[in-house]
């Protein structure tokens, strides 16, 4: 079954343009917050996208349905939980989220209006993040006494250092996309109202690049990142495999031919 044929409660899958697989976070009437069925259909979506082809999918966008948000949260469903069932779920949000990390395609996290507590952490596993000049980003767990539970503490601090991401977990303050462009956290901000084709456009232009070598990529750059001599020990046997695929000769032939490189993943 392809990707975009598979079914599921709390997202959609979409294919804008070719080999590119647009997943919107689909609750805008909750501002598209994370609730335990979104958790369960993100998870299924990593494993279709771990099988999906390489014709279907080269990138992911990530992005939220409606305008109000990217993800306004975490959705608890009103319910309390006692403390051994709120560190399992705590787990269980921070393995799903890190699956995206995990993934060897390109993810980008397009992010308009709200992106707080929960969907911040989903969007801190993307590899790029673009957003709106509408965006608003903030984690306001220790206004309620609580903390960042899906991962916020330690992977924040990884992506902007450690004392802006102090600045935004302690204070729980609102960040818009500017400040958070400052921080280093996004790669670019748009004008809200070209947003939604930009996001794609940036998103497809990631799609288009050598789907091998961006597998490739990914992995050497995430195992360095844990382990500096391992990664350094991954990025030369990937340059040594690369060496002999038909994507290598195709790009460098379209460098020749002053051309768009076509790339197969071959």
């Amino acid at each position: 079954m392809s990707l975009y044929e598979a079914e599921y409660e709390t997202i959609r899958v979409e294919s804008p343009t070719d080999h590119l697989a647009h997943v919107v976070l689909n609750r805008p009437d909750d501002l598209n917050t994370v609730s335990d069925g979104m958790l369960d259909d993100l998870d299924d979506l990593v494993d279709d996208l771990e099988d999906a082809d390489v014709d279907e999918a080269r990138a992911v966008l990530l992005t939220g349905a409606g305008e109000k948000a990217f993800s306004a949260g975490a959705d608890l469903g009103g319910g309390a939980m006692d403390p051994r069932e709120a560190v399992e779920h705590s787990r269980r949000g921070k393995t799903v989220f890190g699956r995206f990390r995990e993934l060897d395609l390109p993810v980008v996290a397009g992010i308009d209006g709200y992106c707080l507590g929960g969907g911040f952490e989903l969007s801190m596993c993307a590899d790029l993040r673009v957003a709106s000049d509408a965006a608003e980003f903030g984690l306001p767990e220790h206004n309620r006494g609580l903390l960042p539970g899906w991962g916020g503490t330690q992977r924040l601090q990884q992506l902007i250092g450690q004392s802006a991401a102090k600045q935004i977990v302690f204070t729980a303050d609102r960040f818009d996309a500017d400040r958070m462009y400052e921080f280093g956290y996004l790669t670019e901000v748009y004008d809200d109202e070209a947003f939604d084709d930009r996001v794609v456009e940036f998103a497809d232009g990631i799609a288009r690049g050598p789907p091998i070598a961006q597998r490739y990529t990914k992995r050497a750059m995430r195992e360095g990142y844990e382990n500096l001599d391992a990664g350094l020990e991954l990025e030369s046997h990937a340059f040594g495999y690369l060496l002999g695929t038909e994507d290598l000769m195709e790009g460098i032939t379209a460098f020749m031919q002053d051309r768009e490189p076509e790339f197969e993943g071959k």
